[in-house]
Order: C-alpha cells, then structure tokens, then sequence
C-alpha cells in the first residue's frame, strides 16, 4: 500500500481550485469536476505553451483519458482503467511519441467517481478548466529530442549513434554532428559471407584463392601457375590465362576489385619435339 504523508495538505488542497486557475470553472455545462478531482500536477510537454488545460476528457469503456492542450495543439494524455486504479492516484502524462510529460496527483475515491459518467468524449475550453501557472513548466522544442525508427519507433533519452559499413559519425564541435559517407573497402568480401536471397543477385561477390595445395600467394596476393621449367621442351601442359569479357586477364593481376570472369585454359600439347616442331 501506498503511504501517504501530510493528510491535511491533501484536505486542504480538496477545497480549492488549485492545481487548476482560480479563474477556472471546471464545468462545460455537461460534468462538472469536483475541486476534489486533482491536488497537485506537474505538466511539462515539450513544445507546451505557457497556458495548458484539459481540452478533452474520452470514456471508452472502463477507460478513462485526459487530453492535456495549450493555445495551439494537443501536448500530452493521461489514462487510467476503472479496473485498474493506481492505489496513490498518480496518473502519469505521456505526449504524443510516449515521452513523460507529467503527472497528475488525486485520490483513488476521485479517480473512481468517473464511472457514473456516460462513454463519450467531453471538450472543455481553456477558461474552463486551465491550469495555475506554478504547474505549468514550459518546455520549448529545441534541438533533437528523439530518433524516430522507419517502423515508427521512438527512440529518447540515451541514444548511441554508431557509423557502420563506411559511415563514419563524428562531434564536428558546437554540438554538431558529422556523418561522413566513405564507402567501405571490404563491402564486397562480406558478400561471400552472407547468406544468398532467392532474390536476384545483385552483384557477383569477390571471393579470392586463399591457398592451392596449401601454397599461399606472395606479397602481392598472386598466386603463379607454370607449366615447368622454361629450360624443359618436352611439356604436353599448357596454361593459358583469359578473361570472359575479351580483355586479356593480365591486366587484373593486382586488381582484386575487378569483377571481370578469370579463365585458365589447360592444354595437352604432346611433346612437340618428337614431331620436329
């Protein structure tokens, strides 16, 4: 259970008009909110004004919201379920991206006597039900104050930014913040790594020879095939370099980028000499 301290604050609060103006009226001619409803509230949407109030109150089934508003806009709601009271009575505020943007403070009994209430929503002007000054904490709308997901999400609070895959994010000084498109040298070794969709298959993924018989390339990461000696005339083995697209494949050595098909052509040749060639 909720422990509640200074029980005659609580009472005297019930008798007046505060948290709301003392100018307010607290009816629209439809339901009438007792001074008891609320006895403390704190408001602080950002983007709010200087003057707030309760423009709408909605029953929807056992559901029960408060639409808080300023001179120019719906800033925050606050909603509780008949069912489910909160036994100190605090109802929070939250705006339209779910950011906290306040709280109200009353009494289970207040809370509860929404129920003889009909379904429906209940608009009320700012003369009517407006708040006091001293709770109303205006909080301009400036800078980032969320990050919101192509899902819909909204990110708030702590937010880590983190550049991958050749983006590189950065404080550029004043606050600012630098995001540098680099391009990634290793974009396309990582295609050999990832899984292939049953999509079409964007580009052909560069997957060099790493070892041929557990020989490694030198320290240009060419690997060299020959027949034999060059002092030997009897080789029947020939290894012809090519290229798919008709450029000669030499001119990829030390290329790994290239994309162009590499083709070596063996040939049995016999032993020429033998023929007196």
């Amino acid at each position: 259970m909720a422990q509640i301290k200074y029980d005659d604050w609580r009472s005297e609060n019930a008798k007046r008009n505060y948290p709301f103006a003392d100018s307010a009226t607290l009816t629209n001619g439809t339901i009438t909110l007792p001074k008891s409803l609320l006895l403390d509230a704190r408001l602080y949407p950002i983007g709010g004004g200087p003057r707030q109030y309760i423009s709408a109150i909605t029953k929807a089934a056992t559901l029960i919201t408060f639409t808080i508003s300023d001179d120019t806009q719906d800033l925050a709601t606050a909603s509780f379920d008949e069912a489910a009271i909160p036994d100190n009575g605090e109802v929070a505020l939250y705006d339209t991206y779910g950011r906290p943007a306040g709280v109200f403070v009353s009494t289970e009994t207040a809370l509860r006597s929404f129920g003889s209430i009909d379904a429906g929503e209940y608009t009320f002007l700012v003369t009517e039900t407006a708040f006091a000054a001293t709770v109303v904490i205006p909080q301009p709308a400036l800078g980032v104050r969320g990050v919101q997901l192509p899902s819909g999400d909204v990110l708030t609070g702590d937010v880590w930014i983190v550049g991958e895959d050749g983006i590189v994010v950065r404080d550029d000084g004043d606050g600012a913040l630098r995001v540098d498109a680099i391009g990634d040298p290793f974009a396309e070794q990582k295609l050999c790594t990832e899984e292939e969709t049953a999509e079409v298959q964007l580009r052909q993924p560069y997957c060099p020879v790493k070892t041929i018989n557990g020989v490694e390339p030198d320290e240009q990461g060419n690997i060299m095939l020959v027949t034999g000696s060059n002092q030997s005339l009897t080789n029947v083995l020939r290894i012809i370099p090519q290229a798919d697209s008709g450029d000669d494949l030499l001119a990829h050595v030390g290329q790994p980028n290239q994309l162009a098909t590499a083709v070596l052509v063996v040939q049995a040749l016999g032993d020429r000499r033998m023929r007196g060639v």
